[in-house]
């Protein structure tokens, strides 16, 4: 009888054992040395504002939060740049959905995926993914208490990146995202701070 309970009690107590090993630590915070912030560039900030270009502030901005160290401003543009990104279709999506559907359906399957792939790139493509990268990394700095600030279209492509049907990869990337902590962790822009 006490074999069975104790059996009993192990079932049960699997799922939950096998639902904390799942659940992963946060990752941890790269740390900077004061050389390595000093080597990286920043971006100049100042320009002459006209109409025209605050009409295109939705695409072209910043973020900055006051008292921000560069680790830390780092760590959160990285993390929102992840999230932000579309990492699912980069990282391979469509390779999990094209054995889906020849697991499911056979070539046939395999045929249709592709031509599903193309016409929802047709629908929603390259214009669309860098619009949804934008909101994203609106939101997702803005939880996180970051301004936004307007940019000028040329200086912002200084230390930014778009991604439409590509994707910026390995140091090219964290380059950029160690720009962009540098400007987010900087001195307070004098601008004007755009709603979120």
């Amino acid at each position: 009888m006490m074999r069975r309970f104790a059996a009993a009690a192990m079932l049960l107590a699997l799922p939950v054992a096998v639902h904390a090993q799942a659940i992963k630590p946060p990752k941890a915070i790269r740390h900077f040395t004061a050389e390595q912030i000093a080597a990286v560039e920043m971006p100049v900030l100042a320009f002459e504002e006209t109409p025209e270009m605050t009409a295109d502030y939705d695409k072209y901005f910043y973020f900055h939060r006051e008292g921000t160290d560069f680790d830390t401003a780092f760590a959160d543009i990285s993390e929102c740049d992840s999230l932000s990104s579309g990492i699912s279709y980069y990282a391979g999506g469509d390779s999990y959905m094209a054995n889906y559907y020849a697991t499911q359906y056979g070539l046939a399957g395999v045929a249709g995926g592709a031509i599903g792939s193309a016409v929802a790139d047709a629908i929603f493509g390259s214009a669309e993914r860098r619009r949804l990268r934008r909101i994203n990394m609106r939101n997702c700095m803005g939880f996180k208490g970051y301004a936004r600030y307007g940019m000028e279209r040329e200086l912002w492509q200084q230390f930014q990146f778009e991604e439409g049907n590509g994707r910026v990869e390995g140091e090219k990337r964290t380059g950029y995202l160690m720009k962009q902590a540098r400007v987010a962790s900087g001195a307070k822009p004098q601008q004007e701070v755009l709603p979120k």
